[in-house]
Order: C-alpha cells, then structure tokens, then sequence
C-alpha cells in the first residue's frame, strides 16, 4: 500500500468542524455558543447583586407623650437613613389596641440622612381621649418602604387627655325632681347611720310616678337594677366630670339607655318605690371623682340641691 493513503484520512479527519469531529470518535469541545466557559478555562461565577440598603428610622420621638385637645403643639423628631437622598413622610397614629390608622399627618417629600423636627397641634375633637401609638412611615421613589428593627422601630406611645372638667357652680342646675317633695327626717339625710354602713346620699320624698330629670348635661354612664338595694338607678356623668346617681326609680320608667347624652331638665325615670325601699322616694347621690373609682368618695348632695331648689326651705 502507498503510504500517501494512510495520511489522508487522518487529514479529513483534522479538517472536520468540532462537532463532527466528536461523531467520528474525536474528543468534543465545549458548545461556547450555549453560554459555557471556553475549553479548558475554569467557569467563572457570576457576583450575586447586592441588596439595596433599606430605609431606616434611626430615630423617632413625640414629646409630650400626653396630647391634650387644643394645647401646646406636639414635637415631633425623626431622621430617616437609606440611599434614597429624598423619601416621602408621613406619620400615622393608630389606637393601642390596634387596627387602622385614625388620623395621619402627612410631612411630604424630606431628605433623608438628617434630623427634622415638626410640629403639630392637636384640634378638638381630632381623637378622643385614650391611649395611641405614633407610626412613622416613608417610601421613596421605588416604593421601597420604611424597614423596622427593635432598635430602630419608628413608633412611640402617646396618650389624648380628657379635656378639664367644667368648673363646678353651685346652684347652676335643675333639681331632680319634678313635683311636690320633702327630704324626709334626719334618717333621709346623707351620713345617717343605717347600721351596717353610712347613708351615701339624700332621699327626696316624692309620690311614685312624679318625673325624674337630669341636674346637668351629660350622658347616661350606667342602667342597671339592684332587687336587694338601689332598686332599678341610673348614674349620670355630667359634663363638670362628677357622677350622678339616681335610686329605687319606677320600673319601666327609664327613658334612656347606657351611653345616651343627656341635657339639664330631660326627663330620665321616675320617682319609685323599687329595690330596698320604704315608701316612695328618690335616692339621689353626687361623686365628684366618679361612682365608686377607686379612691373616690361620695359627697353630701344637699347643698347643691338646696340651691337648685332655689332656697333650702322649698319643698318642705
């Protein structure tokens, strides 16, 4: 044999493609059109891409934390961190006890990386008086929203006051009763000795069915009925802040419920003779720090309706 036929083989065989080669028995490259490495080029890992830096809240206060109605603003620090150079603020106030926002303070479009201070001034009749959490919220451009940690959490508890009482003005009211009366013996008076305790308010002797109304304006804080005491009462808290307390009413003659307002004059109930009683009469009570809170006491209701009586022999 010629040996010119033994290298000619073995030169197609070097001039085939990579892939044809592989088929002919030749060792196969790597497909670098299929996104491989090179041939004999160790594979190079891509870098994962970073995370944004988040926005934080790297400090958020609410001085005072007790907010009164109409009173001195509220001062209100913050500083929001992140890469955004601008985010948009506002601050939500929820109840303590959660669920949606009651009332929001929109601050707008602030940069971020410094301290801001605000102010706000809570109007009447904004939240009712209780006790809330101060949410600060931000975003900036992308959407990207305020991240909270335990260090850096963007809330702080504040509380509404009540709004101060009413100053008291004796004689500024309406006398319970609607009818003839009388206030009875020393027994009917308040601090009397009844045994095991010490009368709490003053009977006003009055015919069963004669009209019970409110001394002041208010709203009904309790219904209830007591068989082996107070007998069907109602306990008013008047807008000068103290508890009135009406007892041993005519069943079924309640004109109001639990919460109802009520104003000076209106009719509530009538006189009765229901729970332990003796004869026909109203059991009326003043509490100026609320009907048995802690702490409170009742006080001696006679001065207050002898002046409502308009002098304190009236009615006797």
């Amino acid at each position: 044999m010629r040996p010119w036929l033994l290298v000619l083989p073995v030169a197609l065989l070097c001039a085939l493609p990579p892939g044809a080669r592989a088929q002919a028995g030749g060792t196969a490259a790597p497909d670098t059109e299929a996104g491989g490495a090179e041939y004999g080029t160790p594979a190079r890992k891509t870098p994962a891409a970073k995370s944004p830096r988040p926005l934080v809240a790297t400090q958020f206060t609410v001085a005072p934390h007790v907010l009164q109605p109409g009173g001195a603003p509220a001062r209100i620090a913050y500083r929001i961190d992140g890469p955004a150079r601008k985010v948009r603020v506002r601050i939500e106030i929820v109840a303590a006890a959660g669920g949606a926002a009651v009332k929001r303070i929109r601050l707008g479009w602030k940069p971020t990386g410094v301290r801001r201070v605000t102010r706000w001034t809570l109007a009447e009749g904004d939240l009712p008086p209780g006790r809330y959490v101060a949410r600060l919220h931000a975003t900036d451009g992308l959407g990207h929203a305020l991240r909270r940690t335990a260090s850096a959490s963007g809330r702080s508890s504040v509380s509404v006051a009540s709004p101060p009482a009413a100053p008291v003005v004796v004689g500024d009211g309406v006398f319970p009763v609607r009818g003839s009366y009388t206030f009875g013996s020393d027994e009917a008076r308040f601090g009397a000795d009844r045994g095991s305790h010490r009368h709490q308010g003053q009977d006003i002797m009055a015919a069963e069915g004669i009209p019970v109304v409110a001394p002041r304006a208010g709203y009904v804080r309790w219904k209830a009925y007591q068989a082996d005491g107070a007998g069907h009462y109602l306990v008013v808290r008047g807008k000068d802040g103290r508890d009135y307390v009406f007892m041993h009413l005519r069943a079924g003659s309640a004109t109001v419920a639990q919460d109802d307002a009520v104003t000076a004059g209106q009719i509530i109930g009538e006189v009765g003779n229901t729970g332990r009683s003796q004869g026909a009469h109203l059991h009326f009570e003043i509490w100026p720090d609320g009907w048995y809170v802690k702490g409170s006491e009742p006080i001696d209701p006679r001065p207050e309706l002898d002046a409502w009586a308009g002098s304190p022999s009236q009615g006797q």
